[in-house]
């Protein structure tokens, strides 16, 4: 539970790594609209009071992501219970209007990739997390809508994480 914010970025970057992303696609300066200095508009809980985990802080750094920069992550929430193994997220990945990506992951199998491990115990979650920002991304609005729900179908949280990265100027 402590990357859900870490998978909303990291999956971002995967794709641009792997070269998922749409190169070829211009958009206009009006799409390329920016929530900048605001963090709660750049990651927005989109759940509901029913959710297990509530969020006090997500705090970005640099706020907004700088291309070619380190994104720190600092976040702190709270699980109502447990978070059981079979617990997957569903992800939506969009480049502008165009949808990327949409899929299901075991959640308990991408936080093994950083160490940690299901069932996640109930209580407060304290994170941090450095996600490196390829210099490549190219320039557009990227959104990732991400929910997590457990085996028995309830979920543990709901996000939207968007933001824009410029045309960079020679």
């Amino acid at each position: 539970m402590k990357l859900i914010v870490a998978i909303i970025f990291g999956i971002l970057v995967n794709l641009i790594n792997a070269g998922y992303l749409p190169e070829f696609l211009i958009q206009n300066d009006n799409e390329l609209a920016t929530y900048m200095g605001d963090s709660t508009k750049l990651i927005k809980n989109c759940g509901d009071a029913n959710d297990i985990l509530t969020i006090d802080y997500i705090s970005l750094n640099p706020d907004p992501p700088v291309k070619g920069k380190d994104l720190v992550i600092d976040f702190k929430g709270y699980l109502s219970e447990t978070v059981p193994n079979g617990t997957v997220v569903e992800i939506i990945v969009k480049f502008g209007v165009v949808k990327l990506l949409q899929k299901k992951f075991d959640f308990c199998d991408k936080i093994q990739e950083v160490g940690e491990k299901c069932p996640i115990p109930q209580g407060e979650l304290l994170f941090n997390k450095v996600v490196s920002l390829p210099k490549e991304i190219p320039p557009g609005k990227y959104t990732v809508h991400a929910e997590i729900f457990t085996p028995k179908k309830k979920r543990v949280t709901c996000l939207i994480g968007q933001t824009t990265f410029p045309r960079t100027l020679l």
